[in-house]
């Protein structure tokens, strides 16, 4: 994560109405993510830069969640329950529900991996992944460019819904 991203950040944080702090997240919070396979670039932007875990997000007009929410979102929270197990980590959220995922299918030659966009209304651990893949939005090249769109509030909301 470069640093000028996470100014960026902090400062369009400090603008909002409801302020959330960014801070490191807790060993434990830390080996609980890595256990669960969240990927090396999530586990170093919590490392130092976690959302409040009392408010749960750090939110402007999407929400990036701290890492006890995330690990729910993916374990008990649709879409996560259906797209976690195919490789896609939910640590975001439009206001609406629809799920930001790093999808660690896909890999730069530097590693960071690609964020997406899920719809939260069509898909539950019952959907096969041949409509989960056709669900699939590409909204940012990675997470540092993910973290840019937040805090400039131009990040896609729209989800894509394929036929069935």
């Amino acid at each position: 994560m470069r640093p000028e991203t996470i100014q960026v950040l902090k400062d369009a944080l400090s603008r909002a109405d409801d302020v959330v702090s960014l801070g490191p997240a807790s060993p434990e919070n830390i080996q609980r993510a890595k256990e669960a396979g969240f990927p090396q670039e999530l586990i170093e932007f919590y490392a130092d830069h976690e959302p409040d875990p009392h408010k749960h997000c750090a939110e402007l007009e999407q929400r990036i969640w701290c890492v006890a929410s995330a690990l729910q979102e993916n374990a008990d929270a649709v879409p996560g329950i259906g797209v976690f197990p195919h490789g896609y980590v939910v640590f975001a959220s439009t206001t609406s529900g629809h799920a930001y995922c790093i999808d660690t299918n896909v890999s730069a030659p530097d590693g960071r991996h690609p964020i997406v966009l899920f719809p939260r209304d069509s898909i539950d651990e019952y959907t096969e992944l041949p409509y989960i893949e056709a669900s699939r939005v590409e909204v940012a090249s990675s997470l540092d460019n993910f973290l840019l769109k937040f805090a400039a509030g131009t990040l896609v909301e729209r989800p894509h819904y394929p036929e069935r």
